[in-house]
C-alpha cells in the first residue's frame, strides 16, 4: 500500500486516504483542476468513476456535495481499499463499489439503465479501447451529464458518436479530456 493521498476540497477536505500498490493514482494537481472546472455543478449529481484504483477522485466529489458515486475497480486490493477510505470518511451510505472490468460493468450498468451525472475514467496508460469505452460510456451518462476521461499527454481520444468533445486541458504529462451529450452543461 502507498502513502496516503490528501482530499483538497469540501467537507473532508485535508484527510488521507489509502492507496493501492501499482496503481497511477489521479494527482493533486489534476484534481484541483477537474474540481476547479466542476465547482459547484457536482452538488447533488450522481458519479460513476470508473478504474476507480484508490477512488480518490470519487472520494473527493463525495467531499465536494455529490449525492452518490459507483466506483468499478476489478482488483480484489483496490475494492477493498476503496471501501476501507469510504468508510473511514464516514461516506460508506454513498457509494457502491463494483468489483468487475469496466467495460463489463458498463454492459450491465447499460442494461439496468442506470445513468450517472457525471462519469470519469482514468484507465492505463496503455489501454487500446478508448472507443468502446466512449461509446459506452454515452449510454450510460444523462443528456446533460459530463464525461472526463484522464489519458497521457500523446494520448488521442477518439470520436464518439455518443459523446461531443468540448474541451481538452492539458496538465504536465496528462490530458484531461471533456465531452458532453449535450452542449447546454455549464462548468
Amino acid at each position: 500500500m502507498k502513502p496516503g493521498i490528501e482530499i483538497q476540497g469540501g467537507a473532508k477536505k485535508g484527510h488521507k486516504i489509502k492507496t493501492p500498490k501499482g496503481i497511477r493514482p489521479t494527482r493533486a494537481l489534476i484534481k484541483r483542476s477537474l474540481f476547479d472546472r466542476l465547482g459547484n455543478w457536482i452538488v447533488g449529481r450522481k458519479m460513476l468513476e470508473l478504474y476507480a484504483g484508490s477512488g480518490a477522485v470519487g472520494l473527493e466529489a463525495l467531499s465536494r456535495g455529490a449525492e452518490f458515486v459507483v466506483f468499478v475497480e476489478k482488483s480484489r486490493e483496490g475494492m477493498l481499499i476503496i471501501r476501507e477510505n469510504a468508510k473511514k470518511l464516514g461516506l460508506g451510505g454513498k457509494v457502491k463499489v463494483i468489483k468487475k472490468d469496466a467495460l463489463k460493468a458498463l454492459r450491465e450498468l447499460i442494461e439496468r439503465g442506470e445513468k450517472f451525472d457525471f462519469v470519469f475514467a482514468d484507465p492505463p496508460y496503455k489501454f487500446n479501447k478508448l472507443l468502446p469505452l466512449l461509446d459506452l460510456v454515452g449510454k450510460v451518462l444523462e443528456d446533460d451529464g459530463i464525461f472526463v476521461l484522464e489519458t497521457h499527454k500523446r494520448t488521442v481520444a477518439p470520436k464518439s458518436d455518443g459523446l461531443e468533445l468540448e474541451k481538452e486541458v492539458l496538465i504536465g504529462d496528462t490530458k484531461l479530456w471533456f465531452y458532453h451529450r449535450n452542449l447546454s452543461g455549464n462548468f
